[in-house]
């Protein structure tokens, strides 16, 4: 019986040291396993952050967004898994468990703790001027295909910005971009997910951005147009 005892309350402060740390697992997609890594922490506000890592395509640092801890419950979106929604549960075996929704299927997913977390979050980019904030739309076109993009920019109360992208026909949205750099009439910017980078140049009416978008050794045209 004290055994037993034993055993359920070190379940129960398993349970009760909260979701942070650094977890691993698995995520099954089209009859193979996917390894993910998942980094929880609480900042200096007590607010949670977090980001992900999957092992197979060398990415990490993937962001993750709307983060609600809720007693055992934990839920986030994984904005660069195509917008998908985790609702885990920590157990008293100390596991998180629970599934993983995209706009085309739900499938289980667990994490098992492995130590510390290590959560990688962007740097902040600084404010860009009034002529680039807004909404741009342009089309990168491929051999195979068009994909359609609009990129955002919106500055910060903290003289930052905050710099996204759609790609709707890739099911991509919210794509954050880092290292954004307005120097003059030249824009930068990088998609770390995609490893490729822009770079372009503003028109005196600041209504057409023209460059090239790089993807590794590659490099394509893309004109952003100003909505």
């Amino acid at each position: 019986m004290r055994f037993a005892l034993i055993i359920v309350l070190a379940g129960l402060a398993c349970a009760q040291g909260g979701p942070a740390g650094h977890w691993e697992g698995t995520l099954p997609v089209n009859g193979r396993e996917i390894g993910l890594t998942l980094d929880l922490a609480q900042n200096a506000k007590s607010e949670w952050i977090g980001s992900m890592g999957v092992a197979s395509a060398n990415a990490t640092g993937l962001v993750v967004m709307d983060i609600a801890v809720n007693g055992a419950s934990v839920k986030f979106i994984a904005v660069e898994l195509q917008m998908a929604r985790f609702e885990l549960t920590l157990g008293p075996d100390g596991i998180l468990k629970g599934t993983v929704t995209n706009a085309q299927r739900s499938a289980p997913v667990e994490f098992k703790r492995t130590g510390e977390a290590k959560v990688e979050l962007i740097p902040p980019s600084p404010a860009v001027s009034k002529e680039l904030e807004g909404d741009w739309e342009g089309s990168l076109t491929t051999p195979n295909r068009v994909f359609p993009l609009v990129v955002h920019f919106r500055n910060q109360p903290d003289k930052t910005v905050a710099a996204t992208m759609d790609s709707p026909d890739a099911n991509a949205m919210h794509v954050p971009l880092n290292d954004v750099k307005q120097t003059g009439q030249s824009v930068d910017f990088g998609i770390k997910v995609a490893h490729s980078s822009f770079h372009g140049t503003l028109n005196k009416e600041g209504t057409e951005i023209t460059g090239a978008w790089t993807h590794e050794t590659d490099s394509m045209p893309l004109t952003l147009r100003k909505k």
